[in-house]
């Protein structure tokens, strides 16, 4: 028997909603815009998406995944099959994707997106894209850059974003690429890094950083961990990595000529997956235990870690 469904109390009707998963929703909002937007009526979701630009998108509801993939058959749409541990997934009709990840973001009253990858589009439909996140307060918690055209064109609309939790870009910058940071996330991962420079790294709040094929030489280093080493500076810092070909053996790094490790007790760091073998411990004003490892090569590579972890002998 038919349910009357858009005729209950809209108290009653808010707690059904409330209920439903986003594919149920989905499905319900494109009965009539009726009823789609009694559905944009209720409560503002704690649920998250991740958008890609391409033929999928993915809603996180307590971390479970509900995967809205493009279908090109008709008899396809609202079909469910689970994919294990990738979640669920429903055909549905995507034309433009961007499209539809502003349609989910209205209809379910989203207020993060959990990841924004952007990749082989064009830019204009990114920076439109970015323009209506930042008009609608939008946190996104993770930005990926991976190999798009005009990436310099890209940069400076980021600083108007609210990402909050981390920065990846693998992407090349032309030779005269300059960029400045007016505020950052957690985490940042640049692998081609030549255009940060010491000024950004100074002023920079992440917990982590990691910067490949970066220009930042000796004396660049020494400033930074001189500032460091000074009561409270840094206080979110707890990894540092830079892949560098200007760190070499003729400048010392806080007094220490390059390579700088520890050979005696011999030791190794961990850092979740990342670690520091051997490394040089120095200790802050305020008490705080700092260790370096510097290793040459033709890119050579800076490690340090903030912190005082348990340092297993090798």
């Amino acid at each position: 028997m038919p349910i009357a469904l858009l005729k209950f109390p809209y108290d009653l009707l808010a707690e059904v909603f409330e209920h439903c998963d986003p594919f149920e929703l989905y499905k319900l909002s494109k009965c009539s815009k009726r009823t789609q937007r009694s559905i944009k009526l209720g409560e503002t979701k704690n649920w998250k998406l991740q958008f890609s630009g391409g033929n999928k998108i993915i809603t996180t509801v307590d971390s479970l995944h509900y995967n809205f993939v493009k279908s090109e058959q008709p008899e396809n749409y609202f079909k469910i099959r689970n994919a294990g541990r990738y979640g669920k997934h429903m055909g549905i009709q995507i034309g433009d994707p961007f499209d539809v990840f502003f349609y989910l973001i209205d209809t379910f009253r989203i207020r993060t997106v959990e990841s924004l990858v952007i990749h082989f589009g064009n830019f204009d439909a990114y920076s439109q894209a970015a323009k209506e996140l930042i008009e609608r307060n939008i946190e996104i918690e993770e930005v990926y850059i991976d190999d798009t055209p005009e990436v310099d064109k890209i940069m400076p609309v980021l600083n108007e974003m609210h990402v909050t939790q981390k920065f990846e870009c693998l992407k090349k910058f032309p030779s005269n690429f300059r960029h400045q940071f007016e505020k950052f996330p957690k985490k940042i991962f640049i692998d081609y890094s030549f255009w940060f420079t010491i000024d950004q790294l100074l002023e920079c709040s992440c917990v982590r950083i990691e910067l490949q094929e970066s220009m930042l030489s000796n004396q660049d280093l020494d400033l930074f961990l001189q500032q460091w080493k000074k009561k409270g500076s840094f206080p979110n810092l707890r990894w540092l990595q830079i892949v560098s070909k200007k760190i070499d053996d003729k400048s010392p790094i806080l007094g220490m000529i390059p390579p700088i490790e520890n050979a005696r007790p011999r030791t190794r760091l961990w850092y979740g997956a990342d670690r520091i073998d051997s490394p040089v411990q120095m200790i802050r004003d305020d008490g705080i235990v700092g260790s370096l490892r510097v290793r040459l090569a033709n890119w050579s590579t800076l490690k340090f870690l903030v912190g005082d972890p348990i340092a297993p002998s090798i």
